[in-house]
């Protein structure tokens, strides 16, 4: 396996696969036929030639704006091969479209042919050319492309081969979001640790059902896979959830998908019978991963489901491993040496067990972001990436999470992990689903609220959830405001959104 990633970019490695196995299989699809390694060197092959003859070189920027996951994949890793590929959430309104068009300068739109879209008029709106993706029928996931023609404004020249190969854009906190430019060098290094991680071969089979425009999904789910010579599946639909299809007719061997996923695949295993799998372990990034959805998962599935932690600037950093390498529940594993620490305020390295922020390096983490000098002396120092999040390290090396610097509630100087205290809910019989975040109070300037989504027949009224809370919690952290909600809003990462209840329930 290691032989693989001796290499500098990743088309160079899915070539390796193809010369080895030129017929195995690289990507399966309940809506398509199957794409072999030596088909996906060809569409590769086929989308450098076009780009090249349309003068857009190996350093134009490239969106792609796909809705259907599979063809979507596709097209940005063709892309990444042969220039930069800027996946776009299609799923975006058009001013959010825009604004992300504007702020990456892109040369070129890809979209489906003959689809109207909102990123498709954002182009027409602003000039760009637009790139259309055409199938030979609806069963085959190979496609041609058709390119207007390029103004000289757009066209851009071969770039050194150490370019960019995807830029992603974080959603962050402020309405301009971050571009996040990733290497080739970058992606290789996060596929290569992936791989050892979970000890994935051309045996192994992905069920990707994150998202493939952003890092989760296109990243861990769909790049280590293939490059580590396996195939990735991809089903009807990444949301409507079929126990048969996901498990039983696409046979994936491991999948990688958020806390709020795991829990509806829970449910639904404990309504089925007789579920025939091949599945050898699951893995579960984004948010912290409720201790009953863990062993319920464990014991329905008979698998190892294991907490990891990345971010879309360093893809992953850290990862529980399969039997019999290290884990422990309610933590994100083992980082690799030497690539991450936890610093207080001063800076200085924290001893173990003591929360502060949580600082990575590594080949697998970006050098910089595209939009902003002072973004980038903030985020960087000493080779280290700040990233914000509060976290841990016990005594052997396993890193606990704590939440977000932003996202700690002030509650007159009292500093409240919104992360504790749902950990401390989600231990409630009645509970499916809690999101703790900061409300504004008029003395205190923040209290605490919490929204819950509640398990099917199940009630809970406000004085039996404090006494519940008072048990384990000391008083200044129970949520003084309880809102039981149908659904807990999400971003399509499956992430709650924590501000959107602010902005709410403020």
């Amino acid at each position: 396996m290691n032989n693989c990633f001796d290499y500098d970019r990743l088309e160079e490695v899915i070539k390796h696969h193809a010369f080895a196995d030129p017929a195995s299989i690289a990507m399966v699809s309940s809506k398509h036929n199957c794409l072999t390694y030596s088909q996906l060197v060809l569409q590769i092959e086929h989308v450098a030639g076009e780009l090249k003859k349309s003068g857009l070189g190996t350093s134009a920027r490239i969106a792609i704006a796909v809705k259907d996951a599979a063809p979507a994949a596709l097209t940005i890793i063709a892309v990444a091969c042969c220039a930069v590929a800027v996946p776009i959430d299609p799923n975006l309104a058009a001013e959010e479209i825009e604004t992300r068009l504007k702020l990456l300068n892109v040369n070129a739109v890809c979209v489906m042919a003959g689809e109207q879209n909102a990123t498709r008029a954002v182009a027409e709106k602003h000039s760009i050319a637009i790139i259309e993706i055409i199938t030979k029928d609806k069963c085959e996931l190979t496609f041609s492309m058709s390119i207007q023609k390029i103004s000289p404004q757009n066209k851009v020249k071969n770039a050194a081969l150490d370019d960019v190969a995807v830029i992603f854009q974080t959603s962050g906190t402020t309405a301009e979001p971050k571009l996040v430019p990733c290497l080739h060098a970058g992606l290789l290094a996060a596929a290569k640790q992936t791989a050892m991680w979970f000890k994935l071969d051309r045996r192994d089979r992905c069920l990707s059902i994150a998202p493939p425009y952003y890092s989760h999904g296109l990243t861990f789910t769909i790049l280590a896979p293939l490059l580590s010579g396996g195939s990735v599946a991809f089903p009807l639909s990444l949301t409507n959830l079929n126990l048969s299809e996901w498990f039983e007719i696409l046979s994936p061997t491991w999948y990688s998908t958020s806390p709020t996923i795991h829990l509806a695949i829970a449910e639904k295993l404990v309504a089925s019978s007789g579920l025939k799998h091949q599945l050898k372990l699951a893995g579960s990034g984004g948010a912290p991963l409720p201790e009953t959805v863990r062993t319920n998962l464990e014991k329905a599935l008979g698998i190892h489901v294991l907490e990891h932690y990345g971010m879309t600037e360093a893809s992953q950093l850290s990862s529980n491993l399969p039997s019999p390498g290290p884990t422990k529940p309610g933590t994100v594993g083992i980082p690799p040496s030497d690539t991450v620490i936890v610093v207080g305020r001063d800076g200085n390295e924290l001893p173990p067990g003591e929360k502060g922020e949580i600082l990575v390096r590594g080949p697998n983490v970006i050098r910089y972001y595209l939009n902003g000098q002072e973004l980038n002396q903030a985020a960087f120092s000493d080779g280290w990436l700040h990233t914000g999040d509060i976290g841990s390290l016990d005594k052997e090396g396993f890193l606990t999470l704590h939440g977000r610097i932003k996202e700690i509630i002030n509650r007159g100087g009292e500093k409240i992990s919104p992360i504790e205290v749902e950990t401390v809910i989600l231990k409630h019989p009645a509970v499916a689903e809690a999101v703790v975040f900061a409300v504004p109070h008029p003395r205190l300037g923040e209290d605490v609220a919490v929204a819950v989504v509640l398990r099917p027949n199940e009630t809970l009224a406000h004085d039996e959830f404090r006494r519940f809370m008072s048990t384990h919690l000391s008083w200044n952290k129970i949520p003084r405001r309880l809102h039981i909600m149908d659904s807990i809003p999400k971003g399509l990462g499956g992430k709650s959104l924590r501000r959107k209840l602010r902005e709410v329930y403020a």
